[in-house]
Parts: structure tokens; sequence; C-alpha cells
């Protein structure tokens, strides 16, 4: 509650001003969320550490306003993060997960909390964001998966003045990573040594475009450029049609990159194809999935993002060099039973003909088995309040030493509650 004291009093001089009356104010949305967070990642071969572990709590405050009346309307979106360590001195035994910032004694604060803004304009349907930006799109995807959000600076235009079709444009030069309270240099994620260097860029531009045919069918386009490194092309397309016995589900994904301008990562190049088909009847749904890497490279991504292929596994990516991926879900969602609000996941994803590029000659496989259960309290007193708890048993036959995926066996739990106040 001190948090949203703290930025309810920054905004409120803008908020009662007069001039700014009707939707400025009365679309305004303010929410606050505490999450609690535990990571625990328990490395099975010779590690250094025995394990990348961190408990944080942390507060998220949102304030967002409406746009002021006239043909352009104005606004200002307000993000407040304060994070804590839970630990104690006793997390530093273990490798950092990306919860919590580390300093240069390589060891975890205690405490860390930042304030970030949006300004934002309005014309009939379309928008313009300059400030701080969270895309969540194919080319450039704000990882949601730690205490806080990574997000971007930059300016997004999106238009939506034709039916069922977004447009956007987007520019940023500059990245805050999940566990870090400073703004950075965009970097090619290079795990495994994919490439010849991380390489850091002056900026990334996006154009893309979602349009949704009809209810059955949605179809995605996006081309992003990280400067004088990659440029990457996105084609999606998802469909879902009722057959009698239940809806088939389909989610495509092709990605096709390649090195940008003085390729300053070295020579990328890579078609990354990834689809997945599903059954869903009643409360049940059974998928099978396919994934594999083409080229002379693996899919590059940007660092500390995850890549938006349809396997979002917790241990590693499954986007090698040749990698193949076969994969099997099941769903279960307990709506209209007693325990409605509960939500079962499993999984188990198998990767083959693995290439890394510093191990030539040699072939590898990984696997994984994921489950994931999460309960949100549907009514009463605590409504809203969202229980999750996932395990992942990851393993490969690749090097102890120098991988950036090895093989563990791992706990997240998750405690997020939000207060809303408008």
């Amino acid at each position: 509650m001190r948090f949203s004291a703290i930025f309810l009093g920054i905004l409120s001089p803008v908020v009662l001003a007069p001039a700014f009356a009707n939707s400025f104010t009365d679309d305004s949305q303010v929410t606050l969320t505490a999450r609690n967070f535990y990571f625990d990642r328990d490395y099975k071969r010779g590690d250094d550490f025995p394990a990348a572990r961190d408990w944080a709590q942390g507060f998220i405050l949102k304030a967002n306003s409406g746009y002021t009346p006239g043909v352009v309307g104005f606004g200002v979106d307000i993000l407040g993060l304060a994070g804590f360590n839970l630990l104690g001195d006793s997390v530093n035994e273990y490798a950092a997960s990306g919860l919590l910032p580390v300093g240069k004694d390589r060891k975890r604060a205690d405490q860390y909390g930042e304030i970030r803004w949006t300004a934002k304009a309005k014309v009939q349907d379309s928008t313009l964001h300059v400030g701080t930006l969270t895309p969540m799109f194919p080319v450039l995807f704000s990882s949601p998966a730690r205490l806080f959000q990574q997000n971007y600076r930059g300016a997004h235009l999106q238009f939506n003045e034709i039916e069922n079709l977004k447009v956007h444009a987007l520019y940023t030069d500059r990245v805050n990573q999940r566990d870090s309270t400073n703004y950075e240099k965009i970097r090619v994620g290079n795990p495994n040594g994919r490439f010849n260097t991380a390489a850091e860029s002056s900026g990334l531009h996006m154009l893309g475009a979602e349009y949704k045919v009809n209810d059955q069918i949605a179809t995605q386009i996006f081309h992003a450029d990280l400067h004088d490194v990659y440029q990457q092309s996105f084609l999606g397309l998802k469909t879902k049609h009722d057959i009698g016995i239940g809806n088939f589900l389909s989610d495509l994904r092709l990605f096709v990159s390649e090195d940008s301008g003085d390729a300053l990562a070295g020579d990328i190049e890579n078609q990354h194809f990834s689809g997945i088909f599903g059954l869903n009847r009643s409360n049940h749904t059974f998928s099978l999935g396919y994934m594999q890497s083409f080229g002379d490279t693996a899919l590059p991504t940007l660092a500390g993002a995850e890549p938006a292929v349809f396997l979002d596994s917790m241990s590693a990516d499954f986007t090698n060099i040749n990698e193949k991926v076969y994969h099997v879900r099941y769903d279960y969602d307990f709506k209209d039973t007693a325990l409605n609000g509960l939500k079962f996941m499993t999984r188990y994803s198998k990767g083959v003909d693995i290439e890394i590029r510093n191990l030539p000659g040699k072939e590898f496989e990984q696997d994984a088995l994921d489950f994931d259960l999460s309960y949100r309290i549907p009514t009463g007193k605590l409504e809203g309040l969202n229980l999750r708890a996932r395990y992942s048993h990851y393993r490969n036959d690749m090097p102890a030493q120098g991988m950036a995926f090895r093989s563990d066996n791992e706990t997240r739990v998750n405690i997020d509650y939000t207060w809303k106040f408008k």
C-alpha cells in the first residue's frame, strides 16, 4: 500500500487538474500486484553451483490514465516496481536465477526498485506509445518469466482503423532486463556459443500486422532488424474448428533469419518451423507438436528473452542447429466443476540431432518433462488470488561444463494478488 500511495501522489496533480477531466480520469486504471516468486533449478552434473536459487517478493504498481478530450488525446502510464530478497545472504551460495540484480561483487541485491513512464497519444482508434514498452510480438518478445517483466525503451505506433486488422511499427534502442534497473544496449542471445559473440546493436526496428480472418482463423506477419546483427521475418497461422467431437486447434509458426549489415555476431542463417495440433473436447485438450531448425546456425533471439515458438520450456529453448523436436501435451481445465479455477498441464518434449557450433562433428539430445498446476480463486474475499506451481525434469547429454542449458530438476512457485483501485 505504501508504494501505491507514493505513485498516486506523483500522479495526483495531473489527475485532479480540471483541464484533464472526463475521459482522462474516468478511463484511468490503478492496480497494485503483490507477487511472491520461488525459483529452484537443481543442477545434476558437476556444476560450479549446486543450483540456481532465489526467493523474492515483488510489488508492481500500474497507474494508467485515459486520454484527454480532442481530436488527438494524450495520456501517461506509470510503472512502479519494487523487489525484495527473501533468502538473505544464503542466496549467494547459489547461482543467480534472474529474479534479483547481481552486483559487481557477484552478490544479490537485498532490494531494488524503479519507476518507468510511457507517454501516449490517440487518434480515433490508433495509438502511439513513447517510453517504456513491453512488446509481446514473435520477433520482439518481452519475457514475463521472472519477478518483473523485461521492458524496452522506444516508440510503438499501432494502427487500428480497419476492422480485425492491427498494424504495428516499433523502434527501440535499449532494454531493461528482468533482473536490472538500468537500460542497456540490445544484444543477441548467445547460449552455448551459438554465434561469434553476443553482439550489441544500436537499436531494433519492427514492422508487423495481425489479422483476424474470422473467429476460427488468425494470422500474423512480422519483420524485425537488429541493426548490424540480424534480421528476422515471421509468419504465423492459428486456427480453431469444430469437428463434431470437439475443437481442432492448430498453431503454425515460421521464422526466417539472416545476418544484417555489418554482421557483428558473425554469419547467421536459420529457418525455423514449429507447429502444434490439438483436440479440445469439454475440459480436455490433447496436443501433438513438432519443431525443426534448418540452416547453418541456431534460431537467433534477443538476450534475456525466450524464442516465440509454441514450446515455452523452462530449462532450455530447443532451438539449436538442425534440432528436431517431438512434443506431446495434455491440458485439463476444471471449469464447471467443484474446483473451478484450477488448471493442470503436462507435456513431454524430445530434441534430437542437435549440433553445437563449438563441438563440430557431434550430435546431442535433450528432453524435458513438465508439469504446471495453477489455481485462481474465482469468488469470495480472495477472488483473483492466483497460485501456480511448476516442475520440470530436464536432461541432455551435452558436456557438463560450459553449456547454458544443463541437466536439472526445476521448481517454480508463484503467488500473485492484484488490488484494483479503479
